[in-house]
């Protein structure tokens, strides 16, 4: 996989966890949609799978992978500000 950065470093608060996650990469944002839970994958979690493994394999840009994987997480709860 590739260690693409994202334009703008996120924080999140993965599900049921009280640590706080800092998501730099590409390779970062893979692994949390990877251990994402069954019950809570939908739409935003479609999306934000497609674009950042199409980023990942160089065909869409980190800019719009890092915009759906915000939107998944801003939409579960999980992005700390």
């Amino acid at each position: 996989m590739a260690e693409l950065m994202l334009p703008t470093p996120m924080r999140i608060r993965p599900h049921g966890s009280d640590t706080i996650r800092d998501i730099a990469t590409l390779r970062d944002a893979s692994e949390i949609l990877i251990d994402w839970p069954q019950a809570k994958r939908g739409p935003f979690y479609q999306t934000a799978r497609e674009q950042v493994e199409a980023a990942l394999e160089n065909k869409a840009g980190a800019a719009q992978a890092q915009e759906a994987f915000a939107a998944l997480c801003d939409h579960a709860g999980v992005l700390v500000r």
